[in-house]
Formats: C-alpha cells, structure tokens, sequence
C-alpha cells in the first residue's frame, strides 16, 4: 500500500506496529518518532489512505501532502493536475530516499501515458 506521497505504508514502523499488534515495536515507534511524547495510540494507523483520520498516526493525519490529495479527491500525488511542482510534494520529495522519488515518476509516468490514450 503507498501513501499518497509514495511512501510504502507497509514498510512504515507504526503500520507494521499496528497490523501486527507488535506492542515492543509501538513503543519503539512512540519513543522514537513521538520522543517519548503523546500515548502509544498517537501512532496506531492503517495508512494514510485511511478514511477515518483517528485510525492513522496523528503526526500522518495532519500530513499537508496527505490534506491536498484528499481535497483533490486524487488517489495518488501521481495522478494531481498540479503534480508537476508541487509546493506540498517537491520539498517532501527533496528529502527522502531515491526508490520514492523514482516510484512516484513511474506512477506519474504511467498515469500520463493512460490518459493520453484514454483521452
């Protein structure tokens, strides 16, 4: 499952916490990413793609990459009519490793070359 930004959710800490019900690695991921902070249920979550914010970590539900894509009732970034240059998801992308970057060009690539055949 990826996240809207192309971040594999099931490689995530706090999803692999959560489906698993592995309660060491909740609180790893609390005292890691939560620096001790909030409870262990601050970080429960099913994905970013998950409808109802209260079942995804709190730090993801209040993701701005994550507001726009619901707002543009988009499935992935990959698929956004102002995926090229994003404010949201350039600087995001600027961080991470190069697999996510590389994923969500394929997916933009993919997504462009169906709906120019389609259309």
């Amino acid at each position: 499952m990826l996240g809207y930004c192309g971040i594999n959710c099931t490689e995530c800490s706090a999803y692999k916490a959560t489906v698993t019900t592995d309660e060491k690695l909740m609180q790893h991921v609390q005292d890691t990413f939560g620096d001790g902070k909030g409870t262990r249920t601050d970080w429960v979550c099913l994905g970013c793609l998950a409808s109802e914010p209260a079942l995804i970590a709190k730090y993801c539900a209040t993701c701005r990459i994550r507001s726009c894509a619901v707002e543009h009732e988009v499935v992935n970034c990959s698929a956004c009519s102002e995926f090229d240059g994003c404010e949201q998801l350039y600087p995001f992308l600027k961080t991470e490793d190069a697999a996510v970057v590389l994923r969500m060009q394929w997916l933009r690539d993919a997504f462009l070359a169906r709906t120019r055949t389609e259309g």
